[in-house]
């Protein structure tokens, strides 16, 4: 049976001390103290690095290093895995041809990836570091798609998100972050079904990678269905929201101009076993965050979003109708509705995200 949704508060003014005690505890709680967990075994980290930017353009580092250690400790191998985007790593057939992912999670200040058991995605071969995935909820890929050979290696996943908007995909949190796992092909199949692809295609060139865009329009889909490939060993989803980009993203700025990044009175840390439930949490208070945005960064997004012609501005439809959770409670992720175990969220800032 799933533990309930996890829901922490810390204050705005929390040292890292308390920020550490807090991830923690949620970690601890969520998953039943790792009741799951057998010494000796292998648990693979899913951290947001989509760029070599600092949070809450990619995972908190707190995040990273709070979750390694207790995993560690509770004997655990831990292996930390993840491909930047296109436009900073770009690998093809005949190896990498530009960008590191180890550097960038060096730069984002997640940690050095020297002393941190962090895995390049795009260093572990074209043919052998991969799987080919497909089943029968996987519709939106007819022909599957390429994940890193590392979901089949280890023994259980936490993925570690974090909040932001999305210029191509409306927001990017946990469904969307398992996209640094494909590989560079099906990445760049997946994003020739989406808005603004033009750009995805022109980072991608010199890999010289067929793809077609066969105008169905199931970009969000394809982002859902990801999961399915990680769905029996995925434990948890964690997120630590003590800030967030609510306009544009995923990267801190996009064609010169910078998101905007919300920090709230009051961050939360949050967790669940059940992605669906934590990815509806996640975009209530994503959408709460963007009421802090003023009316020029809202009109820029609302332009951007209007251009994008797929995703929606944040707050114009419930978030149980988004396409994100329709589709992943269709194909069986999960469930959007979850009981909350709330600690340290006053009561009417419970209300308005939940509102």
């Amino acid at each position: 049976m799933n533990t309930p949704l996890i829901v922490h508060g810390i204050s705005r003014s929390a040292t890292d001390a308390e920020l550490r005690v807090e991830i923690e505890r949620v970690l601890l709680k969520a998953t039943n103290n790792l009741s799951w967990l057998k010494a000796g075994e292998t648990v693979l980290l899913k951290p947001a690095l989509n760029s070599p930017g600092h949070y809450p353009a990619t995972t908190h580092p707190l995040s990273i290093h709070v979750v390694t250690k207790i995993l560690q400790d509770h004997g655990a191998k831990v292996i930390i895995a993840d491909q930047s985007g296109i436009e900073h790593v770009l690998h093809a057939p005949s190896g990498v041809l530009r960008g590191s992912s180890a550097e960038n999670f060096r730069h984002s200040g997640m940690g050095n990836p020297d002393e941190l058991p962090f895995v390049s995605v795009e260093q572990q071969g074209w043919e052998d570091g991969f799987i080919h995935f497909k089943n029968d909820k996987t519709t939106s890929w007819p022909d599957g798609f390429y994940i890193t050979k590392l979901v089949e290696q280890a023994d259980h996943i936490i993925n570690l998100p974090r909040l932001s908007t999305h210029a191509q995909a409306g927001v990017t949190l946990g469904f969307k972050s398992l996209v640094g796992w494909l590989r560079e092909d099906s990445r760049m199949t997946f994003h020739a079904n989406g808005p603004f692809n033009g750009f995805i295609a022109q980072a991608g060139a010199p890999a010289k990678l067929q793809f077609t865009n066969d105008h169905k329009k199931l970009f969000i889909e394809k982002i859902v269905e990801i999961s399915e490939a990680i769905k029996g060993k995925l434990r948890l989803t964690l997120f630590t929201g003590t800030a967030a980009q609510v306009t544009l993203g995923p990267d801190a700025q996009v064609a010169g101009i910078k998101s905007t990044v919300v920090t709230p009175q009051t961050g939360l840390i949050f967790a669940g076993t059940d992605p669906v439930a934590v990815e509806s949490f996640a975009l209530s208070f994503l959408k709460y965050l963007y009421q802090s945005a003023t009316p020029s960064q809202k009109m820029f997004q609302k332009i951007l979003m209007w251009a994008n012609g797929e995703a929606k501005e944040l707050g114009t439809i419930p978030v149980k109708d988004t396409p994100l959770i329709r589709h992943a409670e269709k194909i069986g992720l999960g469930k959007a509705d979850a009981a909350i175990q709330w600690q340290n969220v006053p009561n009417d800032l419970q209300k308005q995200i939940l509102g």
